[in-house]
C-alpha cells in the first residue's frame, strides 16, 4: 500500500471518529498532495509523497519557532500534535550514531570533497529521507574539518 493510500485511509477513519486535529492536518497533507499532484500534471510516487510530507513538517517546525518567541505556547503545541500526526508516514529515521556512520562511509568514497554543496547532495541522496538534514549537514561538516 502506498503512502497516499494510507493517508487518505486514515483520513477517512479520522472521519468516522470525528477526531478534528488528524482530519484537519490530514485534510491539509491530502490538498498540498493533489496540488502538487496537479502540478507535475502525473501520479505522485512515495518519493514524492514523502518529500512534500518532509515539506509540512518543516513548516510547521519553523511555525513552532515562531509562535515559541510570540509566547504562544498554545498555538506552538498544536503545531507539534499536527508533526505527530504527519510524521508517522514518513519513513524510519536513523539515529544519530547510524547518521554518523553513513556520513563517514559516504565522504571515504568521494574524491572530490571540496565543495561542501555537492557532499551534502550526495549524502542527502544516499540517505533518502531517513536522516533530518541539520543533523546531517553538522557531521557533514565536523568530518570536511578533519
Amino acid at each position: 500500500m502506498s503512502i497516499l493510500q494510507q493517508i487518505e485511509i486514515d483520513f477517512q477513519q479520522a472521519l468516522k471518529d470525528q477526531n478534528q486535529n488528524a482530519k484537519s492536518t490530514l485534510r491539509l497533507i491530502l490538498a498540498a498532495l493533489k496540488y502538487e499532484r496537479i502540478k507535475k500534471m502525473a501520479d505522485l510516487t512515495d518519493d514524492d509523497v514523502i518529500k512534500i510530507i518532509k515539506s509540512e513538517i518543516k513548516k510547521r517546525k519553523e511555525s513552532i519557532v515562531e509562535y515559541e518567541k510570540g509566547k504562544r505556547q498554545d498555538l506552538a503545541d498544536k503545531e507539534q500534535e499536527e508533526i505527530n500526526i504527519i510524521a508517522k508516514y514518513m519513513p524510519a529515521q536513523l539515529s544519530e550514531d547510524d547518521v554518523r556512520t553513513k556520513v563517514k562511509a559516504i565522504l571515504e568514497s568521494i574524491e572530490d570533497r571540496d565543495n561542501a554543496g555537492r557532499v551534502m547532495g550526495k549524502v542527502m541522496a544516499e540517505m533518502k529521507g531517513q536522516a533530518d538534514g541539520t543533523l546531517v549537514r553538522k557531521f557533514v561538516e565536523e568530518e570536511l574539518e578533519k
